[in-house]
């Protein structure tokens, strides 16, 4: 008996042991996953940050710190003069004005318009339904460049339904086409019917978005009479901000920073994306005001452009960062 119970105790005694050694190693397996986790998104937010710092640390710096070694990061002579002379060189009220107004109007009915799209496809039933989100998905490895041409030519001679051509004919119109070119209708036309820039990503998100959405709710709108149209604006409508906010700034990031198509349809319109990307050319090209300097001092100039530009949307993204996340993780399209 007194053999049992020793044998019992050592058996406990050596299990508390390694009971006691199990939790330690655990602790240590956590604080060396939580240590490297923590260093891997401080390496990425290094290397995603590391274009802003390097664009402040010179955008304020005196042209002479630029010869100064010592200088890395913090400017030795803090200026706001290079805002200034950038502010004046890419004369950036009207070009910040004519951007929004690219950017804006048809970021909002893309707002609208892939919504409807988005729902359609989460919600209802009708013949032919996967093949056209098929083709939903295919244009977004589709890249705009090899459509330019077509769109061109249609937005040139624009005749829809061969409506213009009927009022030539009798005598009303003196073409029988119009010319959209140059004009916010070729931005505002393709968005209007949710074939913009990037439309094949924001119905994806919408769907997915709607597809999560309770069906319940919808049951007991249609019970109360609600149509399918209403039941989308009283119903879904008020409950999809987050998505409302992702699509949003996603499409005005994509018209902000757009540098092909502005050109091919508004080529006399000055924006911001082409504006920064002509900067250096212009200011240094012979002619231009800073074509005898050196190029360092040239540099906290065309840094402080840069800042500007990213300025209005890192303003914004800052002020619905919450909803964009919030929507990031409802509609699955991470991962």
């Amino acid at each position: 008996m007194n053999i049992t119970k020793a044998i019992v105790s050592r058996f406990t005694t050596h299990k508390g042991k390694k009971t006691d050694r199990r939790m330690w190693l655990n602790i240590i397996i956590k604080f060396v996953g939580k240590v490297a986790v923590t260093l891997i998104l401080l390496g990425l937010a290094y290397v995603i940050l590391y274009p802003v710092i390097f664009c402040l640390s010179q955008a304020f710096r005196d042209p002479m710190d630029m010869y100064d070694a010592t200088v890395i990061y913090l400017p030795r002579h803090f200026t706001l003069e290079n805002f200034q002379r950038a502010w004046d060189f890419l004369n950036y009220p009207v070009i910040l004005m004519n951007t929004i107004n690219v950017s804006l109007w048809p970021t909002l009915l893309q707002l609208a318009s892939c919504a409807l799209a988005g729902y359609g496809f989460a919600r209802f039933k009708f013949p032919g339904k996967g093949i056209l989100f098929g083709l939903v998905i295919l244009t977004l490895i589709v890249p705009p460049q090899t459509i330019a041409v077509p769109m061109f030519t249609n937005f040139r001679y624009f005749d829809p339904f061969w409506v213009f051509s009927g009022l030539n004919a009798i005598g009303v119109m003196p073409n029988p086409y119009i010319d959209i070119t140059d004009t916010l209708w070729s931005f505002i036309l393709p968005a209007l019917f949710a074939s913009g820039l990037r439309s094949g990503l924001f119905i994806f998100v919408y769907r997915q978005f709607f597809r999560g959405f309770p069906k319940e709710l919808e049951e007991a709108a249609y019970i109360d009479g609600c149509g399918a149209f209403k039941t989308f604006l009283r119903i879904l409508v008020p409950n999809a901000a987050p998505a409302f906010t992702t699509v949003f700034l996603f499409s005005l990031v994509w018209y902000w920073n757009d540098y092909f198509t502005v050109p091919l349809f508004l080529p006399r319109t000055d924006v911001m994306s082409n504006s920064l990307s002509n900067m250096w050319k212009m200011m240094t090209n012979t002619g231009g005001p800073y074509a005898d300097v050196d190029d360092l001092l040239v540099y906290p100039i065309y840094r402080a452009g840069i800042l500007l530009y990213i300025l209005p949307l890192l303003i914004l993204f800052l002020i619905l960062q919450r909803k964009f996340t919030e929507s990031i993780e409802r509609s699955g399209i991470v991962g």
